[in-house]
């Protein structure tokens, strides 16, 4: 297989062809003051998982790059980090790169120490509408000397090499861009900035370290708003590896804030969305040095089919890995089939990208030690009874089990999956299904006792005499708007809307006009509005809130805005709130003008939020020690659920 077999990196060899790219992830590791630990942790653990290449966060290589909840590189206290991640990463036989960027003209200044302006090459006006600090010669130069500093602390602490971040608009993306550099100097000259910089953090690291460069396959950015293109990008990736100081050239795409959701697309997007553009850079490049592939590659399988055609000579599969850090060891001992496939929700780990990450299903993740210090032996196995098989009850009998604890668990559905089923008529959403599948997979190999369609009071509980109680009962969701209605149109739960049922009865929903009241603006009522759109209703989304989906994430709320909305022709009313029913009508009131609609609609869906089972505590207390879980406790999402049912199952 080759994506278990070795690679040359320039001086260095590299195990195996799976990478895990640069992503950010616990930024504190930078912060002077941590030891960075939990980032240390987290790394390791995909390294003990059998990952070939780590390419670090990014680091911040001068004071005109801060911004909020970032930290710039500090040598004195980064020195010692470097030395102990290195060690760290190197007895699992891993590599460990650490990419140097700059933002440059991005973001605003006032979370800046004393309001410092933000620099750049034209003194470009960002996105923010901030104008930036046009660079002297001098001050291009101090830059650079940041870059070649940091890279000569991280190569001499042990780290393998340095990566020169090019894409995502931050500086050395701007330095060959229209949009940001339109100087009449020597900066301004096509690719100067660039080779000087990959010459002096060469010249810093010297021949016997690894030099990556990540580029844009495609900035996004028309050529009339000053952007580059993928012919021309291809062209320059061309011309910066053929200067000959590079190991290896990497990707992504975008030139921004504005276009990381499409760069690390969610479920709505294809596997491997990417490569085509990754088979032209390495049409560009030739095979002057090996190119790493990206784009949404979450399985074995994709990743080796690139290799085989000849897209690209590594694969980066960082989502991949933060789902599963055992992809590649799994892969290389014929467990291929066992892999937990990242399901491209985004909610863990892109969305709280400026916040310490998780992960959608595997809770371990930024808990590595934590979740080492439970994984002790247990000294007394206990019968544990699990009361729910949602994605909470799932987990906690999963880890219970594993644990080596004799678990039932039971449920009053006909499936496993609890509310998280409800996404099968969602659309692309239902990819959060193979998070269930696998846990289920895990169950079937442990010999957990699953009882379905059965219903749980004391008396049953007695009869299982158990030890522990583990309460994942989940919630419900209501049609209660609390309006007033002549009951002239029927309102909906939003259970009811996705799964098309009202009082056991199923319906068609072509052609309906559906008013959706969405009181939450998450991720459920997102998904709901979706379904409902893509069965063919015409849906009118009337929400209190400013905007749609206030607590959907960025990739998310990408997708609504670029896609799912003009397509399926929803129409959004912010401010506007139902104030009655009548007459088949629904009388929309907007709560900042004070303008009124008056529609009919052939139903009405109530977005509001669910209401938990906790009936049972109390009364399975009495039989045994109780833990309640996930939406039983208050209901929230999928990936709270996984992590209490984790939890519960470790301290059971």
């Amino acid at each position: 297989m080759k994506l278990l077999s070795p690679i040359e990196l320039g001086p260095i060899e590299v195990k195996n062809r799976v990478v895990s790219t640069a992503h950010a992830a616990f930024l504190e590791f930078f912060n002077p003051i941590s030891d960075g630990e939990r980032y240390m942790a987290y790394q390791e653990r995909r390294a003990e998982g059998g990952t070939g290449l780590i390419i670090f966060t990014a680091m911040h290589v001068h004071e005109s790059s801060q911004i909020p909840n970032h930290y710039v590189f500090d040598a004195q206290s980064m020195a010692p980090k470097f030395s102990q991640i290195s060690t760290r990463l190197h007895r699992h036989g891993a590599k460990c790169v650490s990419q140097l960027f700059h933002f440059g003209a991005q973001g605003r200044s006032d979370p800046r120490d004393d309001f410092h302006p933000l620099w750049s090459f034209s003194g470009t006006t960002t996105l923010e509408g901030e104008v930036t600090h046009k660079m002297t010669d001098s001050e291009i130069e101090t830059v650079i000397d940041g870059f070649a500093v940091a890279a000569k602390v991280a190569t001499e602490n042990g780290m393998d090499g340095v990566e020169l971040h090019g894409t995502h608009g931050y500086l050395i993306q701007q330095s060959f861009s229209p949009f940001a550099n339109h100087r009449d100097d020597k900066w301004g000259e096509d690719l100067y900035f660039v080779k000087t910089l990959a010459q002096r953090v060469r010249d810093a690291i010297g021949p016997d370290k690894i030099l990556g460069f990540r580029i844009s396959a495609e900035d996004f950015i028309k050529p009339d708003d000053g952007g580059v293109g993928h012919e021309r990008l291809c062209q320059i990736a061309s011309e910066v590896i053929g200067t000959g100081l590079f190991s290896y050239l990497n990707h992504s795409e975008g030139a921004g804030g504005i276009h990381y959701a499409r760069a690390i697309g969610s479920f709505r997007h294809k596997f491997g969305e990417y490569l085509p553009l990754t088979r032209n850079l390495r049409e560009a490049i030739g095979d002057a040095v090996p190119l790493i592939g990206v784009g949404k590659i979450p399985t074995p399988d994709l990743a080796e089919q690139a290799l085989q055609a000849g897209d690209c000579d590594l694969v980066g599969m960082t989502r991949a890995q933060i789902a599963d850090p055992d992809l590649v060891s799994k892969v290389a001992s014929g467990l291929g089939h066992r892999v937990r496939t990242c399901t491209g929700s985004n909610q863990g780990c892109f969305e709280r990208a400026s916040y310490p990450i998780t992960c959608f299903q595997n809770p371990e993740v930024g808990e590595e030690n934590r979740f080492k210090a439970l994984g002790i032996p247990v000294v007394q196995l206990k019968k544990v009874l699990v009361v729910g098989g949602g994605p909470a009850g799932m987990k906690a009998a999963e880890i219970a089990a594993k644990r080596g604890h004799s678990v039932t668990l039971v449920d009053a559905g006909d499936r496993l999956g609890g509310r998280l089923k409800l996404v099968e008529s969602a659309g692309d959403a239902t990819n959060l299904l193979s998070a269930t599948s696998w846990v289920e997979q895990e169950l079937a190999d442990l010999d957990v006792e699953i009882r379905m369609q059965t219903t749980v009071d004391e008396a049953f509980a007695r009869g299982l005499k158990p030890d522990a109680i583990i309460l994942a009962a989940g919630a419900f969701t209501t049609n209660d708007l609390n309006i007033a209605t002549d009951g002239s149109v029927q309102i909906l739960s939003t259970d009811e809307a996705a799964a098309g049922e009202y009082a056991g009865t199923r319906f068609e929903l072509e052609g309906t006009r559906c008013l959706m009241i969405d009181l939450r603006g998450n991720y459920e009522t997102a998904v709901v509005l979706e379904s409902l759109g893509r069965r063919g209703a015409k849906v009118t989304l009337a929400t209190p809130a400013p905007v749609f989906g206030r607590n959907l994430g960025l990739s998310h709320s990408d997708d609504f805005s670029r896609t799912v909305i003009p397509q399926l022709g929803i129409r959004l009313l912010p401010n506007t709130a139902l104030a009655q029913v009548s007459q088949g009508r629904g009388h929309l009131i907007n709560r900042i003008s004070g303008e009124e609609i008056e529609e009919f609609f052939d139903f009405i869906v109530a977005g509001t939020p669910p209401k938990p089972r906790d009936g049972l505590l109390e009364v399975l207390n009495r039989v045994a020690p109780t833990t309640m879980v996930g939406d039983a406790v208050a209901p929230r999402d999928a990936m709270m659920a996984f992590r209490e049912g984790d939890r519960a199952g470790r301290t059971v």
